[in-house]
């Protein structure tokens, strides 16, 4: 069943809650939607079934539409082209240039409000740009937050394994001890008398240093691994 569609306030919101349709990701409907692609591999969105239409992205909205971002409303405009993309990486200095911008801009609009509030427009549309450009300055440092959190990732499993690891040699170590102790523990029994008054028979006594040889090794295992009581 598919989740209902998200309240327009939760849509609306300065800061959203995650959307409900990451419910739609579990293993059996990644699954079905791996045999629906390996039939029809040009399938979309529109294409699937309502509990599984979530798991592809929508496609985009033709210009002219407009989208909600932290609370303002933005025209959809057509993206520009390749060659007006910077290649270059982020620049933080351009960053906090734009943050003392925005500053000195918030600063004009206050003295605005005070001696003349009809001219306040003009600085709250440039403040609205500045924080627009300082915004898509930020989402230029998502490949390398993307980097820095797989680098992170990968020096928490390798530390995980190299602990692992560490564990691993310690427990063969300590059966490696426990081997010993059980291989030293021949029993040993003296002969002695039986009940006629003649010394006990050889199998008599290679059966008592048997069970003298069990009971050290239960003994042991007991030692190391608890009562089993």
């Amino acid at each position: 069943m598919a989740d209902p569609p998200p309240s327009s306030a939760a849509i609306s919101a300065a800061f959203p809650a995650p959307p409900p349709f990451y419910k739609s990701f579990t293993p059996a409907n990644l699954a079905r939607l791996s045999e629906l692609q390996q039939e029809n591999p040009s399938l979309t969105s529109d294409d699937l079934p309502p509990d599984l239409r979530n798991l592809l992205p929508p496609s985009p909205p033709p210009p002219g539409h407009q989208y909600r971002a932290f609370n303002e409303t933005h025209p959809n405009s057509a993206p520009p082209p390749a060659d007006a993309i910077p290649k270059e990486p982020p620049n933080p200095h351009r960053l906090l240039q734009t943050m003392r911008q925005l500053l000195v801009t918030f600063l004009s609009l206050t003295h605005s409000l005070a001696t003349d509030p009809d001219t306040w427009a003009p600085k709250w549309d440039e403040m609205k740009a500045m924080f627009s450009e300082a915004h898509g300055i930020v989402n230029e440092y998502r490949p390398h937050q993307a980097r820095e959190t797989l680098i992170h990732m990968m020096e928490e499993q390798v530390e995980r394994c190299k602990l692992e690891t560490k564990a691993c040699k310690e427990a063969c170590e300590k059966v490696k001890m426990v081997l010993d102790e059980v291989e030293n523990a021949d029993g040993v029994v003296q002969p002695h008398l039986g009940v006629q008054g003649g010394e006990r028979s050889k199998a008599e006594q290679n059966q008592d240093s048997r069970m003298v040889t069990e009971k050290r090794v239960w003994d042991i295992i007991k030692k190391e691994v608890g009562s089993f009581d």
